[in-house]
């Protein structure tokens, strides 16, 4: 029931199961096949302060660029919602696996996958 919100120029939102002809277009600018969304926001959805959640992403944010893959922030949100929910990023280039073991070493439940079709899929993690 979320909303993926990539702050590209133009911004655009991901939706679970539905193409998405931005991200196709980054894919191909890039010269990469996949992405992945990821947050470190609120380990295993136990909610944090927002300092606490911050800290998180930024430590996920040292990995990505240790990593040196090309990212874009974001948010997910609930549909419903017009505010910032929780902050993450737009990974590009990375496998599957690499993906997975981000989101396990942050602490979610699910990640969002997309491969060349562009179409977001969530991978649950536990």
């Amino acid at each position: 029931e979320a909303n993926y919100h990539v702050y590209a120029n133009p911004s655009f939102i991901l939706k679970i199961g539905h193409s998405s002809k931005e991200l196709r277009k980054l894919l191909t600018d890039l010269n990469v096949k996949f992405a992945a969304f990821i947050t470190a926001f609120n380990p295993y959805s136990i909610e944090l302060e927002l300092i606490e959640n911050k800290l998180r992403n930024k430590n996920l944010e040292e990995k990505i660029k240790s990593m040196q893959l090309h990212y874009i922030k974001g948010d997910g949100r609930c549909r419903k919602s017009n505010e910032v929910g929780e902050e993450g990023f737009l990974i590009f280039g990375i496998t599957r696996d690499e993906a997975s073991l981000l989101g396990k070493q942050s602490e979610q439940n699910a990640i969002v996958y997309c491969e060349v079709s562009s179409i977001p899929d969530l991978i649950l993690l536990r």
